[in-house]
């Protein structure tokens, strides 16, 4: 039975990657792999402890890093290698793992294969792929745009992209929603600007009441823009037009939330899902949904069909959409109907599992690439200009001594290496090859 082990972050508890794992990796158990999760520990961040009070599941491995310096992370991560012994190590934004793998490879110690899942679009995802291509065997997309750009920015060889998408429960509403006296729209993601764009939230509401369409939009989510979100609706909350519910797990989304809506709103700049969407879907809720960058390659939302489209910050194309479904109900049975059939097709989770079995298999049936030449971890204090950041850290350990204070979860256990900003020419060449008809290079489905 092959092995394969999921390196992921534990400080994050409501990320979509969590849900993600929950059921990928007893799936791919089920379907004849050994495969575990490993969770990173840290300090003061990173505590797998509430990350499984959240999502429990059995077996899990533990890398801890207690000194949080550079050297500390690749050498918890060597020590699980070597105690796990997997066949292949697939990264879930923790790239120190490459750093781990390569040296293993280049010690001539036990290596497993080495891959990268890419869950977002952003320019140091790219960056990574490119500074660590020389050893991956394999990256492994969710989204075909991830594909394309990590051949074209990432520098990745097209036969090892790889594209195996996420996927839901497909559990469907027996019927539709009573009309009622409101359309009920749900937002259900986090409340931030940069990606989500949940500040587009306030210029819908508004145009949505100059239509004179009856709407309640119940927001489901938290994040760094909540408060200014709350205080730029305080009328609508105040008029019972707009309901902040805070953070909902899924479960309660499914059974509470979504039975009753008429539509799930996403405003989102760019998404490699999202799975909200593929959940509401499967349910045959209507999405109402910008064009993010993301949409235009995986070709999965279709406008008319199975979900309603806007233009990325078209707050009036946006209540348009929304009003249609208030005053012409057969819509919204259609694109129901619509959204149903795209998750049984693509979007299942059978369907994930198998594409990410496939995926793996494919990269076990290749030759595992050779170490390469990586430049010096960073220096963590004078300690390591004292002794250099090998001996440092020993002296860390046999003491011990802490390690450089981590003020969030990214210093502590990075998600990338390379700190470069997805700007304005990263997004004009994400966007251009998200709209056309082809992928930069091919994309490769194992």
């Amino acid at each position: 039975m092959p092995k394969v082990l999921f390196v992921a972050p534990s400080a994050y508890l409501l990320s979509g990657l969590a849900t993600w794992l929950d059921y990928l990796v007893p799936g791919l158990a089920a379907a004849g792999w050994d495969a575990r999760l490993a969770l990173v520990s840290g300090s003061q961040h990173h505590r797998p402890e509430r990350y499984l009070a959240v999502h429990p599941m059995q077996n899990t491995l533990i890398a801890h890093n207690a000194s949080g310096t550079a050297e500390g992370r690749c050498r918890a991560l060597s020590q699980l290698l070597s105690e796990s012994r997997p066949d292949i190590a697939v990264s879930v934004n923790i790239p120190d793992l490459f750093v781990a793998i390569n040296r293993r490879r280049q010690d001539q110690l036990v290596a497993p294969h080495a891959a990268m899942s890419v869950h977002g679009i952003e320019a140091f995802l790219y960056a990574d792929a490119r500074r660590y291509g020389a050893m991956l065997d394999a990256l492994i997309c969710t989204n075909r745009l991830s594909c394309a750009l990590a051949e074209s920015l990432g520098g990745m060889e097209p036969s090892r992209v790889l594209y195996s998408p996420y996927g839901v429960n497909q559990s469907v509403r027996s019927t539709s929603p009573e009309a009622g006296d409101r359309l009920r729209i749900v937002y259900a993601g986090r409340l931030e600007t940069a990606q989500k764009r949940a500040g587009d939230l306030v210029g819908i509401a508004r145009s949505l009441r100059e239509k004179g369409a009856p709407f309640r939009l119940e927001i489901a989510g938290d994040g760094p823009d909540r408060s200014a979100l709350e205080a730029a609706l305080r009328a609508e909350v105040a008029e019972g037009s707009v309901h902040f519910h805070g953070h909902v797990p899924l479960d309660e989304l499914k059974s509470r939330i979504y039975p009753t809506a008429h539509a799930l709103l996403i405003t989102s700049y760019w998404e490699t899902g999202p799975i909200v969407a593929w959940e509401a879907m499967a349910q045959g809720v209507p999405v109402v949904s910008a064009r993010y960058i993301g949409s235009g390659l995986e070709s999965a939302l279709l406008d008319g069909r199975n979900s309603s489209l806007f233009d990325i910050g078209d707050v009036e194309g946006a209540a348009t959409a929304l009003s249609r479904l208030w005053l012409e109900p057969e819509v919204g049975r259609v694109l129901s109907a619509g959204a149903r059939r795209l998750v049984a097709e693509r979007y299942s989770i059978s369907a994930s599992v198998q594409a990410w079995s496939h995926s793996l298999r494919a990269i076990l049936g290749r030759a595992q690439l050779s170490a390469m030449s990586l430049a010096p971890g960073p220096v963590a204090g004078r300690l390591d200009r004292w002794l250099g950041p090998m001996r440092a850290e020993s002296v860390r350990r046999a003491l011990p001594l802490p390690g450089p204070f981590a003020s969030d979860a990214g210093g502590e256990w990075p998600h990338a290496h390379s700190k470069i900003e997805s700007d304005a020419a990263f997004w004009c060449v994400a966007e251009r090859t998200d709209t056309r008809s082809q992928p930069v290079g091919a994309i490769h489905v194992a």
